[in-house]
């Protein structure tokens, strides 16, 4: 089940690199323009000399917004049929910030849960130019025609930018919106309807939502150069509430003509049967982002589990039918040129989890994880191997809590390392971040062994799956509350590794825990990033860690507010608002959007050196 709580650096040349980094202005060094902040998602900015170790302790917050609904001045949705479901309400019209924001040219991009755009000066977070900077509340026509809506359109992945358009890929109905970068208008995709309308990625799916970030790539063709905006659909949604039986899909959309996009390209991760016409099974979500490797012309991804059995004995290959692969639970490589896979690396064989009907996905079970999808982001790069040699890599986790890293071009396995233990929710989503050889990786797990099963997917279980938890503000508390409780439903810790990223094997030594830096302070769900010899941590329990990369020696930490005192939500314990979108650290800030699931409150917080 993949939700995330809810991802390279010119005729012939120009044709291959990707298209995000052309702006309406020139792009400064010190910016963070990629959600990962470049295509090989490394989360580094190499550019950045002011904060260091010496001066993080001196952080100080900047500027911060919270809940900034006097530019959405509307009541905030309610009615909608998940509103009943999952008990998801909304305290405001403009909340938290889940997707992860871009900074071009010292302005800040932002969006809210709910779908209201903000580009900011990064400086200061006001409105220094009217031109540049501006507020946009994206359409949301599904919500309007509906007489009794799904819900509201909701935003977790990433924007692009490509030529002065910024693109978004919207996580519930996924509709494709076009923002202009100078003045903030929303594009039409179809004038012959009343209003502005969004583009419908996938229109045979009622809910294609997607919860990875997109990319835009260019390839060549024979009248030029085309352009390509391509996303991932997660079906979970769509699967377990509307049309059923659902695979996911790698979809290209040509934008190329930015007013008329098309169709170029769609993968199923499942392929059709020829003996039956149909799909070899359902499930197999997409939902990670990209990594591209423009020389290769390859786009990695990952792929979530599969929903039904494939065939009777599965996992058995000897009982497969003609022509199935398992593409579950798995890193892969497409050509962006084409959509085709070229190949598949499987990290856990025989997962099978239906939201719907689920089972323990814990460490206590046996057979192997369940609910284990590859959901962070892969990240690339070159290092040297066992062998010696030096070879151009992708690495990526799964909730099953194991880190994999292979060769970029046959998807051979080089190393893999179990990070933390399975519990349904996680494992590893936090996208990995490397810079000088050493890759840094997050996994968390429940302080108790019987945290997942206590809480989710067994007859006994308090929440029914790991889905409808991440709705409810009592179970992030509960993941927060790391007291010693002797109760294993509550607590959940997060372990770091630095690794050498050629070999796997860890760099750090820590007191305690031998080669791993632990935060008992719950899930880390969105990227790590680095920075002139620091790293930085966001956690589910609102807390920001900067820590060296020399040991994982704590220089500074800072906390959001919480949401159970300040809403009076009747938790008994503190619920503090999220830090689920990752940090960007340009041009001598760090900046952290935060949002919790459910009474999504927050919005983004910066942070610059005091005096």
């Amino acid at each position: 089940m993949q939700f995330r709580t809810i991802l390279k650096r010119g005729a012939v040349g120009a044709a291959f690199v990707l298209c995000g980094l052309a702006t309406a202005q020139a792009q400064s060094n010190g910016d963070w323009p990629l959600y990962s902040h470049d295509y090989s998602n490394t989360n580094s900015n190499p550019d950045e000399v002011l904060i260091s170790r010496q001066t993080a302790p001196k952080l100080q917050r900047a500027w911060s917004t919270f809940n900034d609904s006097q530019w959405r001045p509307t009541p905030p949705p309610t009615g909608f049929v998940l509103e009943g479901a999952l008990g998801l309400k909304f305290p405001a019209s403009v909340v938290g910030v889940i997707a992860p924001p871009l900074i071009r040219n010292g302005t800040i991009y932002y969006i809210d849960v709910l779908g209201t755009m903000f580009a900011r000066d990064a400086k200061t977070g006001t409105i220094t130019d009217p031109a540049r900077h501006w507020t946009t509340t994206l359409v949301d026509p599904d919500y309007l025609l509906q007489a009794q809506p799904i819900g509201p359109e909701m935003y977790y992945a990433a924007p692009v930018i490509s030529d002065g358009i910024i693109w978004i890929h919207s996580s519930l109905n996924g509709r494709i919106h076009a923002i202009r970068q100078i003045g903030g208008a929303e594009l039409d995709f179809d004038p012959t309807t009343p209003g502005i309308q969004p583009l419908a990625l996938v229109p045979d799916q009622q809910l294609a939502s997607n919860l990875g970030e997109p990319v835009i790539v260019t390839v060549p063709s024979t009248t030029g150069a085309r352009k390509l905006f391509v996303t991932e659909v997660n079906v979970i949604l769509n699967d377990a509430l509307i049309q059923g039986g659902q695979a996911g899909f790698v979809v290209a959309m040509d934008i190329t003509d930015p007013a008329h996009p098309f169709e170029a390209w769609r993968t199923s991760t499942i392929d059709i049967n020829p003996a039956t016409g149909k799909r070899y099974g359902a499930g197999v979500s997409a939902g990670s982002g990209f990594a591209v490797d423009h020389k290769l012309h390859l786009i990695y991804g990952g792929t979530g589990q599969n929903t039904v059995t494939p065939y009777p004995g599965y996992p058995d290959a000897t009982h497969a039918p003609a022509g199935y692969i398992d593409r579950s639970d798995s890193l892969y490589a497409i050509d962006y040129r084409t959509g085709k896979f070229v190949w598949v690396s499987q990290f856990h064989k025989g997962d099978v989890f239906d939201i719907n009907n689920p089972v323990s996905a814990g460490p206590e079970r046996t057979d192997g994880p369940r609910d284990a999808d590859v959901l962070s982001p892969p990240v690339m790069f070159t290092a040297r191997t066992a062998d010696g040699q030096m070879h151009d890599l992708v690495g990526a986790g799964s909730k099953g809590g194991l880190y994999r890293v292979v060769d970029r071009a046959t998807g051979a396995t080089i190393w893999q390392k179990q990070i933390s233990k399975p519990t349904g929710l996680g494992g590893i989503q936090a996208g990995s971040a490397y810079a000088n050889g050493i890759i840094y990786v997050a996994g968390f797990e429940g302080i108790d062994d019987g945290f997942s099963d206590a809480n989710f997917d067994t007859p006994t279980s308090k929440y029914k799956n790991a889905f409808f938890a991440t709705f409810s503000p009592a179970f992030w508390a509960d993941v927060e509350d790391v007291r010693d409780d002797r109760l294993a439903i509550t607590g959940m810790q997060t372990k770091v590794y630095a690794l050498d990223a050629g070999t796997g094997n860890p760099v750090w030594k820590v007191a305690g825990t031998g080669d791993y830096l632990l935060l008992k302070v719950g899930a880390t769900m969105r990227h790590l990033s680095l920075a002139n010899g620091l790293l930085y941590i966001t956690t589910s329990s609102g807390q920001l860690f900067v820590v060296s990369t020399l040991d994982g020696s704590q220089l500074y930490t800072d906390q959001t507010q919480d949401l159970n005192a300040l809403f009076n939500l009747g938790l008994g314990k503190p619920h503090h608002a999220s830090m689920n979108g990752g940090t960007l650290i340009s041009n001598g800030m760090v900046f952290v959007p935060y949002g919790a699931q459910n009474n999504p409150s927050g919005g983004m917080i910066a942070y610059r050196l005091g005096h």
